[in-house]
């Protein structure tokens, strides 16, 4: 058996598998009715514990970020796991696998009647869940490398999309029929989403043969720290990741400081996050294609730059129209930093390792995503909401500038 090194597989070799168009626009598909059916039920889920038992707004923020916390925590340990799993017997099991799992557990989220057990069942989510970072992986090994950018920023168009009116439907739910059918909903659209994968996605799945990922099932930092290109990327992501995910616990309390007596809240915070998912849509696709022509790394970090200074009137706001306007300008720049980083990682990875790899850069995406939501909440019940916008605004130009920095030692090193 031929043992060629890892390096010798690299992305430029990929030309992608016969049909591939096809099977991306299916799984693009998938991943679209996937995030639909999630921002149905879960960025509700501050308003849905105060229908279980939590009065406080302050109790029932932290109650959210401590379960958007632990699932995310308890993803990010299995990430690496997954990913591993991946490159020894396929991705198309991994993205069925994530959208069968996170579908069962919200599906009994919505027959809970203690905070607690909502807890247990978020929590239980985050470790089978993952559709995101699976379903980039499969169109990154279905795709020819030279359309990585491209695909890259349709998948991540696909979840900015779902996003944009995922929410206000989900609002319309709730007032019509409550919290438990949104959840319902969105476990059935997970559990469509996985069958339409399983049946109408094709991989010519080729196991590796180097042993790239074989033997490792854990997060290794020195995979990351010893390239620094990888580490500033991820850098970046880390902070912008945080910051998004620190907004939900609190963004419906906030919401309701601001906005008048006979606003509809739930519809309103449905409105801001579609606002924010459009903006994020259009930049997505814009991104990616201006990442091909001027460098990825260059759309990565200025972006960030702009989406952690436009946190700032976010924390001013006055109104809910203020808000949804600042949002869908930080939305923006945020829909472009997501396509090209994960472009970027993705070509600098040898290909037999890109599960691996990939596993590790979603644990480190999502340890920000699991410590944004405490995080957000922990600030807001100590400072108040506004402060917690002024913070993720200073966390996410303070990484740029390290990451900008970093970079440039690299490249002035060779």
């Amino acid at each position: 058996m031929s043992h060629s090194p890892p390096t010798t597989q690299s992305a430029s070799d990929h030309d992608g598998q016969p049909g591939w168009r096809r099977d991306f626009t299916v799984l693009w598909f998938a991943q679209f009715c996937a995030i639909t059916g999630f921002s149905l039920a879960l960025p509700f889920l501050p308003l849905y514990a105060r229908t279980l038992g939590v009065e406080s707004p302050t109790e029932a923020a932290l109650w959210a970020g401590a379960m958007s916390s632990t699932g995310g925590l308890l993803m990010a340990f299995m990430a690496p796991v997954w990913g591993v799993m991946a490159d020894r017997y396929g991705r198309k099991p991994m993205v069925t696998r994530s959208m069968l799992g996170a579908g069962v557990f919200i599906v009994g989220m919505a027959f809970v009647n203690d905070v607690r057990q909502l807890f247990a069942l978020r929590a239980v989510q985050g470790i089978f869940s993952g559709t995101v970072p699976a379903a980039r992986l499969l169109a990154a090994s279905v795709v020819p490398s030279s359309r990585l950018g491209q695909s890259m920023g349709l998948m991540a168009t696909a979840q900015f999309m779902a996003n944009s009116f995922g929410p206000f439907i989900g609002g319309l739910l709730v007032e019509q029929f409550g919290y438990g059918p949104s959840f319902i909903v969105t476990g059935a659209l997970l559990l469509f989403s996985a069958s339409v994968v399983f049946f109408f996605v094709r991989e010519k799945f080729t196991p590796t043969t180097t042993g790239g990922s074989r033997g490792r099932f854990v997060f290794d930092p020195r995979a990351l720290l010893g390239t620094p290109r990888l580490a500033a990327i991820l850098l970046v992501m880390l902070a912008v990741n945080m910051a998004q995910f620190s907004i939900g616990p609190i963004l419906p309390l906030y919401v309701e400081t601001i906005a008048g007596p006979d606003e509809p809240v739930a519809r309103t915070v449905g409105l801001i996050l579609g606002a924010a998912a459009i903006s994020s849509a259009v930049a997505a696709s814009v991104g990616g294609r201006l990442g091909d022509r001027i460098g990825h790394r260059r759309v990565l970090l200025y972006a960030s730059l702009a989406a952690g200074i436009l946190y700032l009137p976010q924390a001013m706001a006055q109104s809910p129209l203020q808000l949804l306007i600042a949002r869908a300008a930080s939305g923006a720049f945020v829909g472009a930093i997501i396509p090209v980083g994960m472009a970027r990682v993705a070509l600098i990875t040898p290909i037999d390792r890109r599960g691996y790899v990939f596993g590790l850069t979603t644990t480190v995406t999502t340890l920000g995503n699991a410590a944004g939501p405490m995080l957000g909440a922990g600030i807001a019940a100590q400072f108040g909401f506004r402060a917690s916008f002024v913070f993720m605004a200073v966390a996410v130009v303070a990484s740029a500038l390290w990451a900008m920095r970093t970079d440039r030692a690299d490249d002035a090193t060779g």
